[in-house]
């Protein structure tokens, strides 16, 4: 059998590795002469100065909000620098350096390890979107938290003025009757009408503080179509999102005949109910502290 012998000389190695080079060259930004990636020593060096890109961001961080960095544990620090020197979408490169930030304040004391791993694992669509609809929960939160604490405080106050309107339209009520000895008249009709107005107002108030405690706890909801299905998917997988199912039944009215041809003392009823449901994709405890985790501790004090 013949030898076959392998050409190992440096052109042909050469030659290699400007093809492997060139192909690369289109797959990544910026270009492989500027990267060297098919390098162990340049791939770490790429990595290197994004990493101190990311720091600077997050010493700039944490001077503009007065943030006195504390030490965090190897175990925490050293998962977000890897994962922040792979970054290249500079939307996440700006929340990589607020997470920094944010967990070397000690102010707000956020230690949670599996953060990083979340971020890396975001495209910026996504994040923005989460982050949009965390806005929007803090603020309705904000507006609901203020009218539940100005109800409170004038609770009694309305509840007095109510008892007084129909104490007051009773005694109008009163003298009509005595007046037209108890026979009909538009005005006591009017005045019952607006007795129960008043009385449904009374009734609101009753319900008015737990509902607006439940509208406050109540979690906020992915747009429709604000994600495509992988990307929803995706926030799924990672925790931050998950589908809540409310199923309701319809009502139907149903004709019984009553057949007495056997002297039968009961019915027997065929009933077909039809069960729907409604899917919201909702943001979960896990997303909301996400979310607040990488951003500006500036911005949170504003909302």
């Amino acid at each position: 059998m013949e030898n076959k012998k392998f050409d190992i000389t440096s052109t042909v190695l050469e030659k290699g590795i400007d093809t492997a080079k060139s192909f690369l060259d289109k797959l990544i930004m910026p270009a492989i002469e500027e990267t060297g990636l098919l390098l162990k020593d340049q791939v770490t060096m790429w990595k290197f100065k994004n990493q101190v890109r990311m720091l600077n961001k997050a010493k700039l961080h944490c001077e503009k909000n007065k943030i006195s960095p504390k030490t965090i544990s190897l175990k925490l620090l050293c998962p977000l620098l890897d994962y922040s020197g792979l970054e290249e979408d500079e939307v996440l490169h700006d929340k990589w350096a607020i997470l920094l930030s944010n967990m070397v304040d000690s102010e707000q004391n956020i230690e949670n390890h599996v953060f990083p791993y979340i971020l890396s694992q975001l495209s910026s669509n996504e994040f923005l979107v989460l982050e949009k609809v965390y806005d929007e929960k803090i603020a309705r939160v904000a507006m609901l938290t203020k009218e539940l604490s100005e109800f409170k405080e004038s609770r009694s106050q309305i509840e007095k003025e109510l008892e007084k309107k129909l104490e007051t339209i009773d005694i109008q009520i009163q003298q009509i009757k005595e007046i037209t000895k108890n026979h009909f008249n538009d005005e006591i009709w009017e005045l019952q009408k607006e007795r129960r107005k008043i009385e449904g107002q009374q009734s609101s108030i009753k319900y008015k503080e737990s509902g607006l405690n439940y509208q406050i706890r109540k979690p906020e909801t992915i747009p429709y179509d604000s994600l495509k299905e992988f990307e929803l998917s995706n926030v799924i997988r990672l925790g931050l999102v998950k589908e809540e199912k409310e199923f309701y039944a319809n009502s139907q009215t149903l004709e019984i005949p009553n057949d007495r041809e056997y002297d039968r003392s009961y019915i027997n009823v065929d009933l077909d109910i039809h069960v729907e449901s409604n899917t919201d994709n909702i943001l979960t405890e896990l997303g909301e502290l996400f979310i607040n985790a990488c951003k500006d501790k500036q911005h949170k004090n504003s909302l």
